[in-house]
């Protein structure tokens, strides 16, 4: 648990907005116990992140929530993005196994959504697709041995499915779900993937740090996430390049979605980065005033990882793994 900011130093009560936020949550639930992104079809990201919002807080609407994403899982373990689509699981399926994990629901159907993750990777685990990579297709500058998690089966190794799937796989070892050395090979090898396709002066884009031979601009939402992914790994000169990078370029961002990402990434290194500790208040000062006025976001994403960051400032964040 990090040292949490004192709301006396802050100039809004973190607590106030943080159940303004849970409140709309609680009301956009739909009647089946989803979320839906904006729309009504039921959305497993959606899903997954108010149920990580809500849950430090048990009811019944949590419980129904849970049942409903039991509901959404496909056969294989995987998890689909909306209801009624990707019978081959796609990247929620990590978002799925934390939900699972933080409301300790310890069953099969975890363990199984867990091994859909083990046995998930980007195509460039196939040994055609990395002599293509390396020989013929190299408009892209990435070393193919180093794979990860793709946005959907039989893609390439994205950034943020590969950081999602870290988190979930490492808070599996940590809480005891599993141990093996298959899950150890696969987390070491994810980690070498994001350190492989940062940008070139820090941050993570959303797929590659170069392409056409020219740099990528570094995208807020996936260094967050990235940086959360590689909680651990503070010495890498990359990773430290690359929370100089968020905090620098954090500050006025006028999205709160990105925001709260970038308040999860910067609290999370609160304890060994003088200037993301002394960004943190500020940071989180923008967030409330951003969403202060939680009816008026129809996003249920924003909201929850709003809900997330602002818990996060207090010292309390579901996705850092600390050993």
């Amino acid at each position: 648990r990090a040292e949490p900011v004192s709301e006396r130093s802050l100039g809004m009560d973190i607590t106030t907005v943080t159940a303004g936020i849970r409140e709309t949550l609680n009301a956009n639930q739909r009647l089946a116990g989803a979320w839906g992104y904006r729309g009504i079809q039921d959305s497993v990201e959606s899903t997954c992140l108010a149920i990580l919002a809500l849950c430090q807080h048990p009811s019944l609407k949590l419980t129904r929530a849970t049942q409903a994403l039991l509901g959404l899982q496909n056969a294989d373990g995987s998890w689909p993005a909306f209801s009624g689509d990707d019978p081959e699981g796609c990247w929620t399926t990590a978002l799925a196994v934390l939900s699972l994990m933080q409301t300790k629901r310890a069953t099969k159907r975890l363990a199984s959504g867990i091994e859909w993750l083990l046995n998930a990777r980007g195509r460039e685990a196939n040994w055609l697709w990395r002599w293509k990579l390396s020989r013929v297709d190299t408009k892209v500058q990435f070393d193919p041995a180093k794979f990860g998690w793709s946005w959907v089966s039989g893609t390439t190794s994205w950034v943020i499915p590969t950081a999602f799937a870290l988190i979930a796989l490492a808070q599996a070892r940590q809480r005891g779900y599993n141990k093996t050395a298959q899950l150890d090979e696969r987390v070491d090898l994810g980690t070498s993937m994001l350190l492989d396709r940062m940008c070139p002066g820090g941050g993570w884009n959303s797929g590659n740090g170069v392409a056409f031979g020219v740099p990528l601009t570094p995208h807020l939402d996936a260094t967050s996430i990235a940086l959360l992914a590689l909680i651990g790994h503070e010495k890498e000169q990359g990773v430290q390049r690359s929370l100089h990078w968020l905090v620098n370029r954090l500050a006025g961002c006028p999205s709160p979605y990105s925001l709260a990402w970038g308040v999860l990434a910067i609290a999370a290194y609160r304890r060994i980065c003088p200037e993301a500790r002394e960004s943190l208040r500020d940071r989180a000062e923008e967030l409330m005033r951003l969403t202060e006025d939680a009816a008026s976001i129809e996003d249920n994403c924003t909201l929850a990882v709003s809900a997330l960051a602002l818990e996060a400032v207090n010292g309390d964040s579901v996705f850092e793994v600390r050993t």
